[in-house]
């Protein structure tokens, strides 16, 4: 990792591949940490303003790893030679320039192509459907680093302690805050101590710095509290606009991509494994959940688990238009459509 780490810095100081965080879905430059929605944008800044380059200042604000950079439109600083790949610029200032760099290793850069309406992978062509997505799957071509417990890799040695702290399924853990590491023993303990520790929640409003215990809150507070226009996620491949990202992920990848999952049985396919095993039992009839109080067989967990609210005298869900009360979610989602659809949103 330290020579990937020096050749990274190599390149970086004499090429245009751009060195960038990826905080949250927004590219923030190395060097002033000013945010970027877009790949041109982020480059016409740098182009601007960072004409020379400070890799000391870049690496103080990187983490372990290999370095995410915009590797769009790459030439070299020195003779302004232009490249289709990293590897072929650090090549060139190894053997051209006599710059320190071992071909022996990686070069340390995960390269993106980041076009204004097109994210690819810059190592196999991949096209996602926006940069979170891309990251995540540019992150696979680095694996290194594999937990031996679950068999799940990841990209450096950092990144697989969270996992075992956090994460691994089969590791007996204490949930914990991430921020201050106390423990929280139940769904109500997190509410509480998130409603109490205000610096320990993870998403913040972007407008006003406050936060928020998850995304859902933060983005309504966005809306009615600084009009922020409700986010809509149009396919860059074939237009459609979707009203939630969940949705046009399974789009891009199901429509514009070839790794989706293929149901053997029917024409259906699935963005995942796992949402294809559910989809599977319509076809085997299996029903292997059954109610304790009334004996009827379900074909999922969660069928049952929702099913059980039935035989309890709470009602989890409440219309807020007329003061009716649901046992189950499905019963109230169709009473929101029947007599409050202008007010839906799913």
């Amino acid at each position: 990792m330290h020579i990937a780490k020096r050749n990274a810095q190599t390149v970086i100081q004499y090429t245009t591949a751009y060195p960038f965080r990826l905080p949250e879905s927004s590219i923030v430059c190395v060097y002033c940490c000013e945010s970027f929605v877009d790949g041109p944008l982020f480059r016409n800044h740098m182009d601007s303003d960072h004409k020379n380059v400070n890799v000391k200042v870049a690496y103080a604000h990187l983490h372990e790893g290999f370095i995410k950079a915009d590797c769009t439109s790459i030439r070299c600083r020195i003779c302004s030679q232009t490249f289709d790949i990293v590897n072929e610029a650090a090549r060139h200032l190894n053997e051209i320039h006599n710059q320190r760099i071992d071909l022996e290793f990686s070069v340390g850069i995960q390269p993106f192509w980041m076009e204004k309406d097109k994210l690819s992978c810059a190592i196999c062509r991949t096209n996602c459907s926006n940069i979170r997505s891309l990251s995540r799957h540019i992150q696979e071509h680095f694996f290194q680093c594999t937990c031996e417990l679950c068999g799940k890799s990841f990209a450096t040695s950092a990144s697989l302690q969270k996992h075992l702290e956090f994460a691994c399924p089969l590791v007996p853990k204490q949930k914990r805050c991430r921020k201050c590491k106390i423990p929280l023993y139940s769904s109500d303990d997190q509410k509480k101590h998130f409603e109490m520790s205000v610096n320990c929640r993870q998403h913040l409003c972007s407008v006003c710095g406050e936060r928020f215990s998850n995304w859902k809150l933060k983005i309504s507070h966005m809306e009615t509290t600084h009009g922020v226009p409700k986010k809509v996620y149009p396919c860059p491949e074939c237009g459609l606009v979707f009203k939630k990202p969940n949705k046009f992920r399974a789009h891009f990848k199901i429509v514009h991509t070839h790794e989706h999952f293929d149901c053997p049985s029917c024409e259906r396919k699935f963005d995942s494994k796992y949402y294809l095993d559910r989809h599977m039992v319509v076809h085997s009839n299996e029903r292997l959940f059954f109610c304790d109080v009334c004996s009827k067989s379900f074909p999922r967990k969660y069928t049952l688990r929702q099913h059980m609210w039935i035989h309890s005298e709470v009602k989890l869900y409440e219309c807020k238009m007329c003061d009716k009360q649901f046992n189950q979610k499905v019963s109230w989602k169709t009473h929101m459509k029947s007599y409050h659809s202008d007010l839906c949103d799913f």
